[in-house]
């Protein structure tokens, strides 16, 4: 049974590796920070923020390169079959006051089999918010990650030497999004063995001092905007800001570890501008928001504008993404017809069935991934069938996934072609020109409060 177990997770994390690599931009291993944080030799808790449902475990998963167990609300495991399955990839239902206090006792049982998966150097994650909500902010910490380490540790004689890491699991604004933005930090790893001393006389302190100190390492870890009120508005800077902040100091604005930074510059000079002149903070959301707006009323976006304030938007250039376009057009065509339908399938299901916005890119990623292997397998039975020849059918299974992931980049490109030539046609009106000096005050608002505070001089 256990030899099975180990194929199937690796069958899974091996699916799932490269379907989430292309679902989210960039690779993970690649831009995540960290990852020599990681032990391979001791026990782990991997103490992570839960802002995306299933996909987090998924994502985070697929980047650690180590069989991992997790935690999971128990109302998951409902259904006998799902219960057997779940525990069979290695998922432990933990009891929350949400589901029932009366199973809050079944955690014992939670708490010996997290104590026998540690004690056999293996890792767990947890989401110590205890709580699935797709904000960009860190609750407070429940105490179950501090029980669950010093408990493990309280058993094995304060000699199991188990690492605690901190996880900050950074989506973009719109994470249920196909090609959205994923970027993931481990942080510097403590050891639970630290307060040994002062759990063994008193408990109590010993697990809200951990807490404490996890919930602090976590927060490095994390973009937290403070004020609900400013979650647009960072969305809407970071558009604004990420590329021409990163082209200025020539950096890379596709590495994630870059956009992070970015986005905490933005994060901090709003809280820090809060403090002194909420006022101004005000001002410019309303102005930031009605600027939005007019660019939806023109069919546009803030790339296009930016380009054009620049001078760089070229009708030349828009006619050569055209020819491009053209000139792959039967790739394009290739790779629409035969992973269209495991494209918009899963989004179609994700839509009507995940009726939380947590559990959508869950939903649509995970049926998207084993309906596209099926949907591939179909197709190259028909190839086979038909033409009974096995260099074509090679030919075909390969093409298909390099040319679906070539279609939707050339989608990408004819539909920025298209935005362009638009924006070009009316460039000369009036509402063209009311945008642009929008634009330009709003960069210049924001580059002084940039100046005025500066990340890290808090």
């Amino acid at each position: 049974m256990k030899i099975i177990a180990y194929i199937f997770y690796n069958y899974l994390w091996s699916v799932l590796n490269i379907f989430l690599g292309y679902f989210y931009r960039h690779n993970r291993v690649k831009h995540s920070v960290g990852m020599e944080n990681i032990p391979k030799d001791r026990p782990v808790l991997f103490c992570s923020n839960h802002p995306n449902a299933f996909m987090d475990a998924l994502l985070l998963g697929a980047t650690v390169n180590r069989r991992t167990w997790s935690l999971a609300r128990s109302d998951a495991f409902s259904n006998k079959m799902i219960a057997k399955f779940l525990g069979f990839i290695g998922i432990i239902p933990i009891y929350r006051l949400l589901e029932g206090a009366e199973n809050l006792s079944k955690n014992d049982e939670m708490i010996d089999r997290c104590t026998q998966v540690l004690s056999e150097n293996k890792p767990i994650m947890i989401y110590s918010e205890g709580l699935c909500i797709q904000e960009r902010r860190l609750r407070s910490l429940k105490k179950g990650t501090a029980r669950i380490a010093l408990t493990a540790e309280e058993r094995n004689d304060f000699k199991l030497n188990l690492t605690i890491i901190p996880v900050g699991l950074n989506y973009s604004a719109t994470p249920w999004k196909f090609r959205s933005r994923f970027h993931v930090r481990f942080g510097e790893p403590f050891a639970a063995k630290d307060y040994e001393e002062i759990y063994k006389t008193n408990k109590a302190r010993a697990m809200n001092l951990f807490t404490r100190d996890l919930e602090k390492r976590m927060a490095q870890q994390l973009i937290i905007i403070d004020d609900k009120a400013n979650d647009e508005l960072v969305y809407q800077l970071e558009q604004m800001f990420v590329k021409k902040w990163s082209k200025e100091e020539y950096r890379n604005p596709n590495n994630q570890t870059e956009t992070f930074r970015i986005s905490k510059e933005i994060t901090h000079l709003l809280k820090e501008c809060e403090k002194v002149e909420s006022s101004r903070v005000t001002a410019l959301r309303e102005k930031v928001a009605i600027y939005f707006s007019k660019i939806k009323a023109l069919h546009t976006r803030d790339w296009i504008v930016e380009k054009n304030n620049l001078g760089e938007l070229k009708s030349g250039g828009i006619v050569f993404n055209y020819f491009i376009f053209l000139l792959f057009s039967p790739i394009w065509l290739f790779g629409l017809i035969t992973n269209y339908v495991p494209y918009k399938v899963p989004y179609v299901i994700a839509k009507k069935v995940a009726k939380n916005i947590e559990w959508q890119a869950s939903v649509n990623a995970t049926i998207a991934a084993f309906l596209w292997q099926f949907y591939w397998l179909a197709q190259s039975l028909v190839v086979a069938l038909v033409f009974r020849n096995w260099y074509l059918l090679g030919a075909f299974m390969l093409l298909v996934p390099i040319t679906g992931m070539l279609a939707q980049e050339l989608y990408v490109l004819v539909k920025k072609a298209n935005g362009a030539r638009k924006f070009l046609l009316m460039k000369n009106s009036s509402e063209v020109g009311e945008v642009q000096k929008m634009r330009n005050e709003i960069v210049e608002e924001v580059e002084l409060l940039k100046a005025k505070f500066p990340l890290g001089a808090d």
